[in-house]
C-alpha cells in the first residue's frame, strides 16, 4: 500500500546518507515524493551533488515526484527555506527528512496520525520525530507536548503553520515579550546571544522556527521515544562537525495505536532545554 502524506527530502552532496535515509521512504512507497536539493560550490562538489541526486534513479513505484533544485549553491538555510515555501504552496501538510536523518520505518506513520488528529488544532504548530531525551520511562501515552522543537530531525508540519515563519529571521527582535518566558534564567543568555547571532549572519533555520512557534504561543509535538537517527556527525556536516553523545541517540520502533495525552500541559521542558543547550555547545554555528 502506498502512503499518501507528502514527503519531502532535503538533500545536497552526501550521496552515501541520502541513498540510507532513501532506503527507508522507498520501503513506504509515498505517492507524493518532493526532493529538495542544493547545488554545487564546486567541480569537486557537482560531482558529490549529481552522485546524491542519482538516488532519484531507485525510484520504482507509482508517485507524483518533484525536483526542486538549485544548479548553484544557495547554502542551507535559503535552500531549505526556500524549497518548504514552494511544497507548501502545493500541499497542506508534509514530512520532512534531510539526508542525515535516519527513521525506523515507525516514524511516518507515528506522523500521518498526528498530521490528522491534529490537522485543524491551530495551536498544535511541529510535529518531531527526534526526543533529544531519547525516551521517557514510565508513561503510556505515545509523545508529549513541548515549546522546543530543536533540533528537527525528521518533522511533520501544516501549511497552516508554516506560514507562521518569518522569513526575515528577526522574530526574536520582534516578539521577545512571548519568547522571554519559555527560556530559563539559567541559560538566558546562551539562547539570545544565539538568537542574535542567527538573526545577523542569518544561519540555521530551526531555531528561528522555534522562535516562531514561540511568537505565535504554539506547541510541538516530541514522542515518547526518538524515532530517527542523525547519522551527520562528520567533517561533511555543515553544523554537527564535532562527534558528541547527540551522534548516539539511535531511532526506536513507536508502538500503535498512539495513546494521545489527555492536556497540552508541557511537562519536560526543563529537562529538554538543558539538552538543547548542551547541543549549541557541540555544534559549530
Amino acid at each position: 500500500m502506498s502512503f499518501q502524506v507528502p514527503i519531502v527530502f532535503i538533500i545536497y552532496n552526501r550521496p552515501e546518507k541520502t541513498a540510507r535515509v532513501f532506503h527507508e521512504i522507498k520501503k513506504i512507497k509515498p505517492t507524493r515524493l518532493f526532493v529538495v536539493a542544493d547545488g554545487p560550490k564546486n567541480d569537486t562538489d557537482k560531482t558529490l551533488c549529481d552522485n546524491a541526486r542519482e538516488v532519484l534513479n531507485d525510484i520504482n513505484w507509482e508517485t507524483k515526484l518533484e525536483v526542486i533544485q538549485s544548479e548553484n549553491n544557495m547554502g542551507n538555510v535559503s535552500r531549505t527555506l526556500s524549497g518548504l515555501d514552494l511544497v507548501f504552496k502545493k500541499v497542506d501538510k508534509a514530512i520532512i527528512l534531510e539526508d542525515d536523518c535516519l527513521p525506523d520505518l515507525s516514524f511516518f506513520t507515528y506522523c500521518e496520525t498526528l498530521l490528522h488528529h491534529y490537522e485543524n488544532d491551530e495551536q498544535v504548530m511541529h510535529i518531531s520525530g527526534f526526543n533529544i531525551l531519547q525516551e521517557i520511562h514510565n508513561t503510556a501515552e505515545s509523545y508529549f507536548f513541548s515549546n522546543f522543537i530543536v533540533p528537527p530531525w525528521g518533522w511533520a508540519t501544516w501549511k497552516r503553520a508554516w506560514k507562521k515563519h518569518n522569513p526575515t529571521m528577526d522574530s526574536w527582535q520582534l516578539h521577545k515579550k512571548e519568547i522571554h518566558p519559555n527560556i530559563s534564567q539559567e541559560h538566558f543568555k546562551i539562547w539570545t546571544d544565539t538568537f542574535e547571532y542567527l538573526r545577523i549572519h542569518k544561519i540555521g533555520w530551526d531555531i528561528p522556527w522555534n522562535i516562531d512557534l514561540w511568537a505565535s504561543k504554539g506547541v510541538g509535538i516530541v514522542p515518547s521515544r526518538n524515532l530517527v537517527q542523525n547519522i551527520g556527525f562528520d567533517d561533511q556536516a555543515t553544523y554537527t562537525r564535532i562527534r558528541s553523545h547527540f551522534a548516539d541517540i539511535k531511532a526506536m520502533e513507536m508502538q500503535f495505536p498512539l495513546s494521545h495525552p489527555r492536556t497540552k500541559k508541557t511537562l519536560f521542558d526543563k529537562e529538554i532545554e538543558a539538552m538543547c543547550v548542551k547541543l549549541l555547545k557541540d555544534i559549530s554555528i
